[in-house]
């Protein structure tokens, strides 16, 4: 055996073991599992091993009745307080001039607590890939930074400790009074567990899958385990222990009617805490991630109400405007102008003579004609309606939002939908349709209505070899519209139908003009 840590009269471990181990201690309060935690740090800090104590409940300060260690945070014993924004500057010292550190986070916020964790963390894994030095760090009360099922930046970073640390020299110790809320891909990877006693049946089962007894076994000798008693758990190794009591003050302790004294505490030289208040200033200057995430945030909604103001902007136009008018000169291709067609982009005319003169070809040419309605922005499509205020407002939204999804689709699409609407409940073979709205049938075969077949807006049918298209526009209603019943009418399904009919029919119809 190398270097020897005394934890019990029954149990030495080697510190050379320790370099990038996971060690888990858990048992409920009572149990003596803050004071097993105590004594592996006093055998830690004996040795001159690099640790940070990230100490919830500010126990742990009276480590320095015996060691020079460094206490920072807020609480009883800190030498200096410290916020999130110097987080870094604590963990570069730590780890770099190998100075130990007990990070008291018993007065922060659960915000504050979390994002100090997250800076020194993040700092702490990446000093540790570049210096490749042994160094620990113990969690009180993980359950609450690694619960399980539960995601969190915290948690990511324990876990990578506990499941990647060793190739750094990093080690973890986890110490937890409720093993079943701990995650179980950490507790896995634990090569050294120390088992004190709990009483809860789920963190019995979790007992009982980590030792190798019947379950009945396990609750009989984990429940009759006195205080500072354990089971020690390494590899197949399995070894009833009683842990020595720790040297050093136990901040701690349970309360009792006997006085207590804290006794003197060792300071850290005054050189280490010049560097820290350097550093504290310096972090103080920095913007810690949160800081700058806010900030972007921040920033980003305000070029969101920028652009929303622009939108609004841009609407008013839109309304304004209304329909633009496009010539288009005709090819074979229904609703597809020819790459070498001229076109001609015109206001909406605005008296007789105007149309006349936008219908007629130019001089010395004999061309066909067809003028698209463009629409207008999705928001502001018109939806002509017998009487439009029969209908709830959330219902003609829905109308209004399914005329802008179907004017989003082919042209040849559009148009077959409108014609299979305007011609219900009739059925039409592929070629009739195709040449009532002039398209190659061809086109229509190759590319079939597919989104609208899955709406349900039409119904494909094969007849002798051929292709037969209906509308079900009424089924398509009921089905669509079911989530607003029973506040529905008979006359409101049948303002539904004719609002979509007329929408529909309005973005796939061509108006020709000759």
């Amino acid at each position: 055996m190398g270097i020897p840590l005394q934890i019990s009269k029954d149990l030495q471990l080697d510190l050379e073991d320790i370099i990038g181990q996971c060690i888990a201690i858990l048992g409920i309060r009572g149990s003596g599992k803050s004071n097993t935690a105590g004594v592996i740090f006093e055998e830690l800090l004996r040795n001159n091993y690099p640790l940070s104590i990230i100490d919830i409940d500010g126990e742990y300060f009276g480590l320095k009745e015996k060691y020079e260690i460094l206490v920072v945070g807020t609480g009883e014993g800190v030498e200096i307080e410290v916020d999130p924004g110097c987080a870094r500057e604590v963990a570069e010292i730590s780890m770099e001039k190998n100075v130990p550190v007990v990070v008291d986070l018993s007065g922060f916020l659960s915000e504050e607590r979390t994002e100090f964790l997250r800076e020194y963390l993040t700092a702490l894994w990446t000093l540790a890939g570049k210096l490749r030095r042994p160094y620990i760090i113990g969690i009180e009360e993980a359950h609450e930074f690694i619960p399980q099922a539960v995601r969190g930046p915290v948690k990511e970073l324990v876990t990578r400790v506990a499941l990647r640390g060793r190739k750094r020299g990093l080690g973890a110790i986890i110490i937890s009074q409720r093993s079943a809320k701990v995650e179980k891909d950490v507790l896995s990877q634990a090569g050294m567990l120390f088992l004190h006693r709990v009483v809860h049946e789920a963190d019995m089962r979790v007992y009982s899958e980590i030792l190798p007894w019947r379950k009945t076994e396990v609750k009989e000798i984990i429940t009759g385990l006195e205080t500072g008693d354990c089971v020690f758990v390494n590899g197949d190794s399995v070894l009833p222990i009683y842990v020595r009591e720790r040297e050093t003050f136990h901040a701690g302790f349970t309360p009792s009617l006997d006085v207590v004294v804290t006794p003197e505490l060792r300071q850290v030289s005054q050189s280490i805490l010049e560097v820290l208040e350097r550093a504290k200033k310096a972090g103080q200057g920095r913007k810690s991630e949160a800081d700058a995430l806010r900030e972007r945030i921040e920033e980003l909604m305000s070029l969101i109400g920028e652009r929303d103001g622009r939108i609004q902007e841009l609407e008013e136009v839109a309304r304004t405007l209304g329909y633009i008018r496009v010539e288009v000169q005709s090819t074979e291709d229904v609703g597809v102008a020819s790459a070498h067609a001229p076109r001609r982009y015109l206001e909406e005319p605005s008296s007789e003579e105007e149309v006349a003169e936008i219908a007629a070809p130019p001089a010395g040419e004999e061309r066909e004609y067809r003028t698209l309605m463009l629409q207008p922005p999705e928001h502001v499509i018109d939806i002509p309606m017998e009487d439009e205020n029969v209908l709830p407002p959330a219902v003609r939204r829905q109308i209004e939002r399914i005329v802008q999804r179907i004017s989003r689709t082919s042209l040849v699409h559009r148009r077959m939908l409108a014609f299979a609407l305007s011609h219900a409940p009739n059925s039409y073979s592929v070629e009739q349709i195709a040449a009532w709205i002039d398209c190659a049938a061809g086109v229509m075969l190759d590319e079939p209505p597919r989104q609208f077949l899955d709406m349900g807006l039409i119904v494909q049918e094969r007849r002798a070899g051929s292709l037969y298209y209906r509308s079900d526009l009424n089924g398509f209603v009921n089905r669509e519209f079911r989530i607003y019943e029973p506040d529905l009418r008979a006359d409101d399904l049948r303002a539904i139908v004719s609002g979509l009919r007329a929408g529909i029919c309005g973005v796939g119809a061509i108006p020709q003009l000759v």
